[in-house]
């Protein structure tokens, strides 16, 4: 009888375990289907959009969502929207959700970022008060004023009248004055209540504002009592509030009275 080769063997050996290894996987029960997730239409925003403007369809666009992942308030349809303002910046592909509009029926611009009891000021500020490019709408700022007229003429004043007040807007005004050039002033618009609009209007009367730029999450208030120039500099001549004068050097001397000496310091 003619012997096969060992090779042979060799193959029909892995012949046999691959025929082996297909049935058992095909008998193997296959595994369930995915659940399918449930999608839901969703207004996003078609571009960055700022506060203030009216939504209409260049600015908007509808997407499919996984429903559990939809934040509450949103919208399915465009036509919802029709003349909604916006009253906080969206990002590209941000749903629209109602606590971030206006409420309906308010116009486009400054009006739609104030919420009820709040009022919109706008003040000049001093080109180098801090501001300088760095603040931007949606800041924090705290004001102080400078006072260098009256009776504080031969000894200026600063004080820190309001803190934490949010920014609206920056911008630039030409300023006519008799005899001068136009000159551009920079202004910031503020959020204020009517007494802070008092406070303020009096502040820009009697001084000059400048502002102070606060951190995003610093909500700290401060309690100053504010900062006079002599307080601060002292005076010519050591008089005022100025720091008292070094007292000389004492000096240690022997007395000698009669037999005795004894230590005295002058």
């Amino acid at each position: 009888m003619h012997r096969l080769p060992p090779w042979t063997w060799l193959v029909l050996t892995a012949v046999f375990a691959g025929g082996a290894g297909l049935v058992w996987l095909h008998s193997r029960p296959s595994p369930p289907p995915p659940p399918l997730v449930e999608k839901v239409r969703v207004v996003v925003a078609k571009k960055d959009l700022p506060p203030a403007i009216k939504l209409g369809p260049d600015s908007l666009k509808v997407e499919e969502w996984p429903a559990g992942g939809v934040p509450k308030g949103s919208f399915p349809r465009g036509e919802m929207l029709e003349n909604r303002v916006t009253a906080y910046a969206f990002s590209e592909g941000e749903p629209i959700v109602e606590k971030k509009l206006a409420p309906p029926g308010t116009s486009p611009g400054l009006t739609a970022l104030l919420p009820a009891s709040k009022r919109a000021m706008t003040v000049k500020v001093d080109e180098a008060s801090g501001v300088a490019g760095f603040v931007s709408p949606e800041n924090r700022v705290d004001v102080v004023v400078t006072v260098d007229k009256g009776d504080y003429s031969k000894n200026p004043m600063a004080k820190l009248i309001f803190q934490n007040l949010k920014v609206l807007g920056v911008g630039q005004k030409i300023e006519h004055r008799p005899g001068d050039k136009p000159q551009i002033v920079p202004t910031v618009t503020l959020e204020v209540t009517p007494e802070e609009g008092e406070r303020l209007a009096l502040a820009a009367q009697e001084g000059r504002i400048s502002l102070v730029l606060r951190g995003q999450n610093d909500d700290e208030v401060a309690d100053t009592p504010g900062i006079i120039a002599s307080r601060m500099f002292g005076t010519p001549g050591g008089k005022g509030d100025s720091p008292a004068p070094r007292p000389a050097p004492r000096r240690e001397v022997e007395v000698i009275r009669g037999l005795e000496r004894e230590p005295a310091t002058f």
